[in-house]
């Protein structure tokens, strides 16, 4: 009891005490748990917090100009302070000492005697103790310098006066873990740009992530095979190493992922490449096919020297075509599952990259508890993916830990499809597949986003991205959703009242569940007059349509207002508010067609006869302020908004697609406003006026 009194003594007085607060309820106080995105593994708060003054000294022990970036991570954000930053020095009372364990005496003493101690067994722990004197972050690499200081920059605040405190704690941390990658689709639309790309490792570093996979089919520069490049989507080697270098400074790893198997259809529609198809012009290269080989190799050697990982990630999901062409009788003498092995060791055979670490999709090792995975070469790392709710991955990873494989866990942050990222689904998957993969003894999770629809915006979906990366780092076998909720606020905006963030956030996803579980992106370009979308307009109209929609505007309104909260990382929300409004607009369109409907009817019944102002008919007819007046400004205002987020993050390649669609719709708007003044004079039937669906 003493201990609980003094941290709740403790907590109340610290500037974030309104967040906790609001969480006592569900024990996050009585716990002692900060707002810290990932949790450390071990960690006491007591004591008075360190106050840094206006001018603080910060003591580098090792003189590395790795560690001296590190701290710059965290001096840059608290530019009101004069630093003096010491290369070189050694421990000293007053300031912050950043210590590389066995450099500095003093500082190895201090915390020996807090009992403070790195974990030999991780290259990327640390060790952190703050109190009333001081600030030391000990750890024996780079990396672990590195992570404390992420730590750090978490518990430092500014107290009602302004002045800025670091939380008194003593920390001893390391992940579950080794490797936490997350892996984002460059070849379905949307292709970032070098900036956007380094605001992700920027942001993703804060979390612990050290590992970005890019995903690709043919998108990386291609000197000996140009024509499957598309102009305007071309990555450059020189883009890549240019990434490369900036990623290490972050700790974080770039990895190329060139799918070598399926999803191969933007390259085999070209000329010249139907001998090496499994079918002409199909979705997967042929197994039967040496030249298949030689074009893989001379691809990846391309790629890879791009790259400083020691990985290479070669696809092959999803080939569905296998057996059905140019291998059907290599697969009717050794089975699927064996023409599919002897194209895995053919491929991490390759002289490209028959030195690294090789990850493939293990879709084949999926419900098959008895399958032999021995016949991989040695070099093979399976990569187990799975994006659903489930209640456990029982299906899929005992039998990668039988055979003894190394694997990593592939969960889905969020992905294209969707209207708006359904988290509630994608966080229970992230926590129970990282939970599962832990048990199982996986090596890492490669934390997955999509864009088959290629329309998407990265920054909507930082919410399930540091879920991911909270439940890789944290060592416990099951992290709590609940918890990360309630620290998610202070620890990527720096909200420090409450965690209205992601309330809302939560909330509006929500919204989906009555619908359809989640609304499919196809619903956002849907048409209500038209046969397509009248199924839809069925569905939608027959639910609590407009409470959907007084939800989703409600907590639109309340990020709107919570803006100026945010403190840190506050870009990203921009596209939250786009995706929300996006998520409102699918609705809205459901709500006025209903409306229209409504109005024909009443004016082919007459209802305002006598009126001076027929007010059905004004409704229906008037191209500015009508019902239809009204869709096509909505349409605009989305057209516009995601035309600037998607220059924000994206290259122009493929914008002039997304801008069709809208362009589609607005065109679609416009000839059904003429629809109805058609048949207006003779009220006809409503059908033929472009009213397929029921009557609301």
């Amino acid at each position: 009891m003493k201990r609980l009194s003094f941290l709740t003594h403790l907590l109340l007085a610290f500037v974030l005490a309104p967040v906790l607060a609001s969480a006592q309820g569900t024990g996050t106080l009585a716990s002692g748990k900060l707002p810290l995105v990932p949790y450390p593994s071990e960690i006491t708060v007591g004591g008075t917090d360190f106050t840094i003054g206006s001018t603080c000294r910060i003591g580098i022990t090792s003189g590395s100009e790795e560690d001296a970036f590190a701290v710059s991570t965290f001096t840059d954000e608290h530019d009101g302070t004069q630093w003096q930053v010491r290369n070189g020095s050694s421990f000293r009372r007053g300031g912050i000492t950043v210590a590389r364990i066995g450099q500095d005496k003093a500082a190895d003493k201090v915390l020996s005697q807090a009992g403070l101690v790195p974990d030999e067994n991780s290259d990327e722990s640390y060790v952190l103790l703050s109190d009333e004197e001081k600030v030391i972050i000990g750890a024996r690499t780079s990396a672990g310098i590195f992570y404390g200081i992420q730590t750090l920059r978490q518990l430092t605040y500014s107290d009602s006066e302004g002045n800025v405190r670091v939380r008194a704690a003593r920390i001893a941390d390391a992940p579950a873990l080794r490797y936490r990658w997350i892996q984002d689709d460059w070849n379905r639309g949307p292709i970032p740009t070098v900036e956007y790309v380094k605001k992700q490792i920027r942001i993703l570093s804060e979390y612990k992530i050290n590992g970005y996979c890019i995903y690709a089919e043919n998108i990386f520069k291609s000197e000996k095979y140009p024509q499957i490049n598309m102009r305007g989507a071309v990555v450059t080697p020189e883009e890549i190493r240019e990434l490369v270098e900036y990623a290490g400074k972050y700790h974080i790893e770039l990895v190329p992922q060139q799918e070598c198997l399926g999803h191969m259809h933007y390259t085999l529609r070209e000329g010249g490449f139907d001998d090496i198809a499994e079918r002409p012009r199909g979705q997967i290269v042929s197994p039967a096919v040496e030249r298949t080989y030689t074009f893989l190799n001379d691809y990846l050697s391309e790629i890879v020297p791009n790259f400083r990982s020691g990985f290479v990630h070669v696809g092959c999901d999803e080939a569905f075509e296998l057996g059905l062409g140019k291998s059907r009788s290599m697969v009717e003498e050794m089975g699927l599952d064996g023409a599919f092995f002897h194209h895995m060791d053919r491929v991490m055979n390759l002289p490209a990259i028959k030195d690294k670490k090789v990850l493939f999709w293990a879709d084949v090792a999926a419900n098959k508890p008895d399958i032999d995975l021995s016949v991989l070469p040695d070099n093979a790392v399976a990569v187990a993916w799975e994006y659903l709710p489930l209640d456990n991955y029982e299906y899929y990873l005992p039998q990668l830990r039988r055979n003894g494989i190394p694997f990593f866990v592939a969960p889905g942050a969020f992905w294209s499809t969707r209207v708006f990222p359904d988290f509630s689904n994608h966080m229970v998957n992230i926590r129970g597949f990282v939970r599962d993969g832990k048990k199982y003894g996986a090596i890492g999770m490669l934390c997955c986003n999509w864009d088959d629809m290629g329309e998407d915006l990265f920054d909507v979906g930082w919410l399930g991205m540091t879920f991911a990366a909270a439940c890789a780092w944290q060592k416990e076998q099951e992290t709590s959703i609940e918890e990360f909720r309630q620290a998610f606020d202070w620890a990527f905006y720096r909200n420090a009242t409450g965690h209205q963030f992601a309330d809302a956030i939560m909330a509006i996803a929500d919204v989906q569940r009555p619908v359809s579980n989640v609304l499919m992106a196809d619903w956002i370009w849907s048409v209500p007059f038209e046969k397509v979308g009248a199924g839809q307009q069925n569905h939608l109209q027959n639910l609590d349509l407009e409470g959907l929609r007084a939800t989703v505007s409600s907590n639109y309104g309340k990020l709107h207002q919570c803006l100026s909260l945010a403190h840190h990382n506050e870009s990203t929300l921009d596209a939250v508010l786009f995706c929300t409004r996006r998520l409102g607009f699918v609705l809205t369109k459901a709500s006025l067609a209903a409306g229209l409907s409504q109005r024909y009817d009443a004016f082919c019944r007459d209802e305002d006869n006598g009126r001076i102002v027929n007010t059905a008919l004004y409704d229906i007819a008037m191209p500015q302020c009508g019902l239809i007046g009204s869709l096509r400004d909505f349409t605009m205002e989305l057209k516009d908004w995601h035309k600037e987020l998607w220059m924000k993050e994206n290259r122009p390649y493929h914008w002039a697609i997304i801008e069709e669609r809208y362009n589609q719709l607005l065109k679609a708007w416009d000839d059904q406003l003429k629809l109805i003044n058609l048949h207006l004079g003779d009220k006809s039937p409503r059908e033929e006026v472009g009213f397929p669906f029921s009557r609301p």
